[in-house]
C-alpha cells in the first residue's frame, strides 16, 4: 500500500498542477465510458469481490501499485469525481481484493490524493474552506456509517453499493454530458 500511496500523491499533485492544461470535457467523457465498463464488469461477474483472493506481494504487485497509484492520482489531481470507485475497482480486479478490504484501501490511497490536491491549492488560496469542511464532515459521517454496514453486511453488501453508486455516477455524468 505504502508505494501506491506514495505514487498517488506525487501524481495528484502533478495532476492538480497540470488542471489547466486537459480539457475538462475530454475527461469527463472518458470517465463517462469507463464508469459504465466498470458497471458492466460488476455486473455480470457475480463472484467480482465476493472473496478475498490469494494476496501476492511481489514486484509485480508493487510496480502495478506504482502504476496505479499514478494514474488515479494524476487523475484525482486533476478531474476528481469517481477516484473512489476506479481505487476501489483496481483493487479487486488487479490484486484479489474483496469489497470489504478494497474499499479500506482505497480510502487510504484517497487520503494521500486529497491531501496533496489541497496542498497544491491551498497556498495558492483556491480552497472554499467553509464548503470544504462541511463536505469533510459529512464525508467523515458517511465513512463511519459505512464502516458499521460494511462490517455488518460484508463484501456482497459493498458490491451492490457499489453497483448503485457507479450507476448514480454514470446517471449524473450523462446528464450533464448530454443534456
Amino acid at each position: 500500500m505504502l508505494p501506491t500511496m506514495i505514487s498517488a500523491f506525487v501524481f495528484s499533485f502533478l495532476g492538480a498542477l497540470s488542471v489547466s492544461l486537459i480539457p475538462k470535457t475530454l475527461m469527463e467523457y472518458a470517465v463517462f465510458v469507463l464508469l459504465i465498463a466498470m458497471a458492466v464488469h460488476t455486473f455480470i461477474r457475480k463472484d467480482f469481490g465476493q472473496h478475498q483472493g490469494n494476496q501476492q506481494h511481489g514486484r509485480r504487485e508493487v510496480l502495478l501499485g506504482i502504476f496505479f497509484g499514478a494514474l488515479l492520482g494524476f487523475y484525482d489531481g486533476v478531474f476528481g469525481p469517481g477516484s473512489g470507485s476506479l481505487l476501489l475497482f483496481v483493487f479487486v480486479r488487479f490484486f484479489g481484493f474483496d469489497f470489504l478490504n478494497a474499499s479500506a484501501s482505497a480510502k487510504l490511497i484517497n487520503l494521500g490524493t486529497f491531501s496533496a490536491a489541497l496542498l497544491f491549492f491551498a497556498p495558492s488560496g483556491n480552497v472554499l474552506w467553509l464548503a470544504g469542511g462541511i463536505v469533510g464532515l459529512c464525508n467523515i459521517a458517511g465513512s463511519l456509517t459505512g464502516v458499521f454496514l460494511a462490517l455488518r453486511y460484508g463484501s456482497g453488501f459493498i458490491r451492490i453499493f457499489f453497483l448503485i453508486l457507479l450507476l448514480f455516477l454514470i446517471g449524473r455524468m450523462g446528464l450533464s454530458l448530454f443534456f
